[in-house]
């Protein structure tokens, strides 16, 4: 009992101590989220606010909108904090960004302090594009250790510059979590080849720190900007449950290794280059995705539903390092452009000639509905040491004699959605419910995932969102 006690005397503490700071101008924001103390919470009136300019450090404190999606930053205005335990909250960026030139718009990082353990959520960044469409700018800077950025909106991005990236020192493992977020419309305003990813961890200089940053239960949808939607830059990530619509590109491992591709959803039905997953470096999983209607194989060596690139002699950082211990191992292709498997993918560039080695493709569900009759599986590269086994064919094609790739024998078979696909006995040949197992495959993948979402993923083999799904709760 008096354990108790005590612990509601300390609870009724901070209640007590604990101060609503309600703001209508960014100077006495900036003023109060610098002095504010523990718990306290500083609440911006709804509004128009143009050039922000809201910069601050502390511990602990929350910068929340008075009502979600109704707090409007417009011209240039940005937002910069660094501390531990942070809460931004509700805001909208929009009709702006014009003049930010190279600047973010909201940074994890102030004065040459990170943020901590803090979190970015329900905000959205809504067409907030630099004058020049070459000029390189971030949307969301995310910095230092253990934060979150969850249940936002980016919409809208033109201009050259990854729309969010998680920036690593070298050393430090970021173990930041992505969830929930709804990427859309990222387009290539200067039609240029490079610099227009949705989301990148590291860079090639930090290419093999490792990170164990968690990206799940995204959305990105319409992301044409360059080829790679996701670009892996790091170690030891773990891009799980998340669904791509409509977008022109793919999940690129383009650096690091050991990372975990498990339970997501490719529906590239209306772009003509859309693809799932490719291969750079070692010891990456592909596990339980469904990948369907990817049309990149034929127009693009690198656009094949998962391809295995070859590597390139004496590589530099920003090179490609050759695939080694790749698994691709219980996914389901539907109705893609075959091959939906490339090996030994390579470019024009001088010296790209190593192809993969030790890889594993098995227990694979591959299903054509619609006469697409081509081989399924392609080398133009010899490959080393591979284990392709146990693959079912489903439908038309036009060999079924491939090593380690064998027809379903039934006399038809019925796709019921995306749930689940049965032959003509009613035997369930693959289901959403029928997840295989990662006890298998260690030291793969972020090592710290929280339970919660742990709690939501381990349900199902994939997960298939929708836009309504994910963005901001107060936009439901």
């Amino acid at each position: 009992m008096k354990e108790i006690f005590l612990f509601f005397l300390c609870s009724t503490a901070l209640q007590v101590f604990a101060t609503d700071h309600v703001v209508s101008s960014i100077d006495e924001a900036n003023k109060i989220l610098n002095t504010a103390k523990p718990n306290d919470k500083i609440i911006l009136k709804a509004g128009v606010y143009k050039d922000a300019v809201i910069k601050f450090n502390n511990n602990e404190i929350a910068f929340v909108a008075e009502h979600g999606g109704k707090v409007f930053f417009e011209g240039n205005s940005t937002l910069s904090f660094s501390g531990k335990k942070i809460i931004i909250d509700g805001f909208v960026w929009q009709k702006g960004g014009k003049g930010l030139q190279t600047q973010s718009v909201i940074e994890f990082r102030y004065n040459k302090q990170e943020a901590l353990y803090s979190i970015l959520k329900n905000c959205v960044i809504d067409e907030y594009n630099t004058a020049d469409y070459n000029e390189d700018n971030k949307w969301i800077s995310v910095y230092g250790t253990y934060n979150t950025v969850t249940n936002c909106a980016v919409k809208n991005k033109y201009n050259r510059g990854a729309t969010l990236v998680v920036w690593l020192d070298g050393t430090t493992e970021a173990h930041h979590t992505i969830s929930y977020n709804y990427f859309f419309n990222r387009q290539n305003g200067p039609n240029v080849d490079n610099g227009l990813e949705s989301l990148r961890i590291g860079t090639s200089q930090t290419s093999f720190t490792p990170a164990h940053c968690v990206v799940v239960f995204n959305v990105f949808e319409d992301c044409d900007g360059e080829i790679e939607i996701i670009s892996n830059k790091s170690c030891f990530n773990s891009y799980i449950h998340n669904t791509f619509l409509n977008s022109s590109g793919g999940l690129t491992l383009r650096h690091g290794n050991n990372c975990l591709v498990d339970g997501n959803f490719f529906d590239g039905s209306k772009k003509p280059e859309a693809y799932g997953v490719r291969f750079i470096g070692e010891g990456h999983i592909a596990i339980n995705n469904y990948f369907y209607a990817l049309n990149g194989a034929q127009k693009n060596a690198f656009r094949a539903p998962v391809t295995l690139v070859n590597g390139l002699v004496n590589t530099p950082l920003n090179g490609y390092y050759q695939v080694k211990r790749a698994v691709v191992d219980n996914n389901v292709f539907v109705n893609c452009e075959t091959p939906v498997i490339r090996v030994g993918a390579f470019s024009k560039r001088e010296g790209m000639t190593l192809a993969p080695d030790s890889f594993v493709i098995q227990n694979n569900i591959i299903i054509n509905e619609i006469g697409k009759g081509n081989e399924v599986y392609e080398e133009k590269s010899t490959p080393a040491n591979a284990t392709i086994q146990n693959n079912i064919l489903l439908g038309k094609f036009s060999s079924k004699t491939q090593k380690g790739f064998q027809l379903y024998e039934t006399k038809s078979f019925k796709r019921n959605g995306f749930e689940s696909v049965t032959d003509a006995d009613g035997k369930i040949i693959t289901s959403i419910d029928l997840k295989a197992n990662l006890i298998n495959y260690i030291n793969v993948g972020a090592n710290e995932v929280h339970i919660d979402l742990q709690v939501e993923f381990e349900k199902r083999k994939y997960t298939v969102l929708s836009a309504k799904e994910v963005g901001p709760i107060w936009n439901r």
